[in-house]
């Protein structure tokens, strides 16, 4: 029996050491995200240029229509968004015109996103002002009279009495809208209410499937806008924020790893046993 080569060893590699090469790699990132640098789209960068560039003190408010449903196309998004206005000298005000977005809010707010960790405090840092089932009529309301459509934040604290709000009544006192939507055709709602009236900055926050009817309106209606999973591990990345977006395009990442170490010793194998018998002919 002739001894076995270099090439025949590697053909007969035990596959199984790459599996579980392929899977330490994929469990890495999803314990610790690790934020491995990718391409970060335009209406991406400009939505974290549109926030990073607030003068301090300005004033954001966050129309959120989050979604259980669908948490886990856009939590990504939602946490590294939180994160990045925590992080900045913002006024920030939290409505929520879907029962799920007070839901989302308490889970994250509460637990996932300690703002107190970022040394803000409630009712002079930020505010959230609760639930309303407003539509685009209550949108409207809101932008002309924020105490029309909530009089009280979502504890029933009248916002005279919040040191924040005290002069904060309308349109005029809010220096950035971002719009989060799960039904495509809202983005409609924000153009209707806020920018055309009001030419008010805003950026928006979407699913995958509705980032199509958000581009036509970027970048002069709307100055940036997030769309998908994808755009959360985008944000996450330019804003230094790793979290589930990054976990999620880290194990992607890595998890390739093996396929290539095996296609690689396939094809060292392969030439070199036909290459060495070419040799001996």
């Amino acid at each position: 029996m002739s001894e076995k080569t270099i090439w025949d060893k590697i053909a007969e590699f035990d596959i199984r050491w790459i599996y579980l090469l392929t899977i330490i790699l994929i469990v890495i990132p999803v314990v610790h995200p690790l934020g491995i640098p990718i391409r970060v789209s335009k209406p991406v960068k400009d939505f974290y240029k549109t926030i990073d560039e607030l003068p301090p003190g300005s004033v954001v408010a966050v129309s959120f229509r989050g979604s259980l449903g669908l948490l886990d196309e856009q939590e990504a998004q939602f946490l590294a968004l939180w994160k990045i206005l925590f992080q900045r000298d913002l006024k920030v005000i939290f409505y929520s015109p879907t029962a799920d977005g007070e839901i989302i809010l308490d889970m994250h707010l509460g637990k996932k996103v300690r703002p107190e960790d970022y040394g803000k405090k409630y009712g002079i840092d930020y505010v959230r002002l609760g639930y309303a089932p407003i539509g685009e009529p209550g949108e409207a309301a809101f932008a002309l009279d924020i105490r029309s459509i909530f009089p009280t934040d979502y504890k029933g604290t009248p916002l005279d009495e919040i040191p924040m709000m005290k002069n904060i009544n309308s349109w005029k006192d809010i220096d950035l809208l971002i719009f989060q939507y799960t039904a495509c055709t809202d983005v409609e709602i924000v153009i209707r209410q806020w920018v055309v009236p009001y030419n008010m900055t805003v950026l928006t926050m979407t699913l995958g499937c509705c980032g199509p009817m958000t581009a036509p309106y970027y970048p002069k209606m709307i100055k940036g806008f997030l769309s998908g999973s994808i755009a959360g591990a985008e944000l996450e990345i330019i804003g230094g924020v790793p979290g589930p977006g990054a976990a999620m395009t880290d194990a992607k990442n890595l998890g390739i790893f093996g396929l290539i170490v095996s296609l690689i010793l396939g094809n060292l194998a392969y030439w070199g046993r036909r290459l060495s018998k070419e040799g001996g002919e």
